[in-house]
């Protein structure tokens, strides 16, 4: 069977997913309020929403992995994709604790690196007006596993969201986008732009309560 290229699962991954995302043209989080690691236990994670559908098992060895299969794999701000051909440096990470308290959620900013993109397959247009070329935004809360040192060993992921989607129509495509962006957020295309940090706050809130939200496991420390 001829190996499926990582872009292509790349892109139907929930977490990645750009169609009623919030991105900025330019960071948000910089390195002078960055939070630093949030103390993931490095090495490789699964995702619920995507192996489902492929019935891999990612505590099996590479080689066993089916070739739809694709992993998470965590590296002091740095993710790859890991897929049973492929290891793939695919976004930079930025991380802001937004309160001291135990268990609260840690702000995300995620950007795309341009191994991914140069990709020809990468979606069109290529410019910042588009979730893969901008910036985008996730809350990670730390559930309840962790190692000796502390670092978190499963946590749930919230994608921000521009707003709820319009209801599917009978004979007609689906939305990809709201029509009813959250405060502070411009749609554009089939995303929409934030204005600030607190409008992307304000959504990550929201998309909480739209179940928009995946679970994240560590699996083992080597891919």
């Amino acid at each position: 069977m001829r190996p499926v290229p990582i872009l292509l699962a790349v892109l139907a991954l929930p977490l990645m997913a750009a169609c009623n995302q919030v991105y900025t043209r330019q960071p948000l989080i910089s390195e002078a309020h960055e939070g630093g690691d949030p103390e993931f236990r490095p090495g490789l994670w699964s995702i619920t929403g995507y192996n489902e559908d492929c019935k891999a098992d990612l505590r099996k060895p590479l080689r066993d992995w089916p070739d739809c299969a694709v992993g998470l794999e965590f590296r002091r701000g740095q993710l790859f994709l890991v897929s049973a051909h492929q290891r793939l440096f695919a976004q930079t990470l930025r991380f802001v604790a937004e309160t001291q308290e135990g268990g609260a959620p840690i702000l995300v900013q995620g950007h795309w690196q341009t191994a991914v993109l140069a990709d020809p397959r990468a979606p069109e247009p290529k410019d910042t007006d588009n979730p893969f070329y901008g910036w985008t935004y996730y809350a990670v809360t730390p559930g309840t596993r962790a190692d000796q040192s502390g670092r978190m060993m499963e946590a749930i992921m919230t994608v921000a969201l521009c707003g709820p989607l319009p209801a599917a129509q009978p004979n007609r495509a689906s939305p990809k986008v709201t029509a009813r962006p959250f405060s502070g957020l411009t749609v554009v295309r089939d995303a929409c732009q934030a204005k600030d940090l607190d409008a992307v706050r304000r959504a990550l809130i929201i998309s909480t309560g739209l179940e928009e939200t995946h679970l994240l496991k560590w699996v083992r420390d080597d891919p």
